[in-house]
């Protein structure tokens, strides 16, 4: 009878050990997959905020060329005055025009070859600077770069 009692004792202490383990492995597998789900969530919103600001890149654009005559594309360097840069309006996104024309004596420059078939025609280099923050407390910026070749009449 002796034996019997001090066999109970064990299966449930064994029964404990058992529960123990599979309760810590769960919880491990638990915690994993919490990790996964904000990793897939902040590339998804690396995408997102990366679809936005291309879309704000290319909304800029298409509002410059709408504007003919008074597209801001149109300026020559020795038009910003002091600042080199132009900010551009957008929805979001700061975007800031850089003309890339690095000459010190004209504000235009030769083109490459496939642009310049007629004479006097230059080009003027501009970079968009497209900067979106997101991410919680908008910690991270998310950061695009966009060349454009604009060919210009040419001349001091």
């Amino acid at each position: 009878m002796g034996n019997l009692n001090k066999q109970k004792g064990v299966v449930l202490v064994a029964a404990m050990l058992m529960i123990l383990m599979v309760s810590g492995i769960a919880v491990s597998v638990m915690s994993g997959s919490a990790l996964d789900s904000k990793m897939v969530n902040a590339t998804q919103e690396s995408y997102r905020t990366e679809s936005i600001a291309r879309g704000d890149t290319e909304k800029q654009i298409k509002e410059q060329l709408d504007n003919k005559g008074a597209s801001k594309f149109l300026l020559k360097k020795s038009a910003y005055g002091s600042d080199t840069t132009i900010t551009l309006s957008s929805t979001g996104s700061k975007i800031v025009m850089v003309n890339e024309n690095t000459s010190p004596v004209t504000d235009l420059l030769e083109c490459p070859p496939r642009f310049a078939p007629t004479p006097n025609i230059k080009c003027n280099y501009l970079k968009l600077t497209t900067s979106r923050k997101y991410g919680k407390g908008d910690k991270h910026t998310m950061t695009l770069n966009t060349g454009l070749e604009q060919e210009m009449m040419g001349g001091q």
